[in-house]
C-alpha cells in the first residue's frame, strides 16, 4: 500500500486529484487481489498438502475474479483516468515480483 500512496501523490501533483486518487486505486486492487489470495490459501490453519494445492487455485481464480470487479468498478462505475489506474496497478506488481526476486537468493 506503501506504493500506492506514493504512486497516488505523485499522480496528484502532476495530473490533480482525481489522477492522484486513480493512481492509488490501481495499487489498490493488486493489494486486494494478493491479500484474497492470501486469505483464501492460509485463512485455514494447517492443512494437507494437496488441500492447500486446490486452494491455491481456488485462491487464483478469486484473485482475479476480484481484479476484474475492481477494474469494472474503476473505469465503468467511477470514471476513472486509465493511465493512473494501471500505472498504480503496474507498480504494485512490479514490485511485488522484484521482491520475490531478492527473498529466494
Amino acid at each position: 500500500m506503501l506504493i500506492g500512496v506514493i504512486v497516488g501523490i505523485v499522480f496528484y501533483f502532476i495530473a490533480g486529484q482525481i489522477a492522484g486518487i486513480a493512481g492509488f486505486f490501481g495499487a489498490s486492487i493488486s493489494c486486494a487481489g494478493s491479500l484474497v489470495f492470501a486469505f483464501i490459501v492460509f485463512g485455514f490453519g494447517k492443512q494437507s498438502s494437496e488441500n492447500i494445492t486446490r486452494q491455491m487455485f481456488r485462491a487464483e481464480a478469486f484473485k482475479i475474479m476480484t481484479i476484474a470487479i475492481m477494474f469494472y468498478v474503476a473505469f465503468a462505475k467511477l470514471g476513472l483516468p486509465f493511465l493512473p489506474v494501471i500505472i498504480g496497478f503496474m507498480a504494485t506488481l512490479i514490485i511485488f515480483f522484484v521482491a520475490l526476486l531478492t527473498v529466494f537468493r
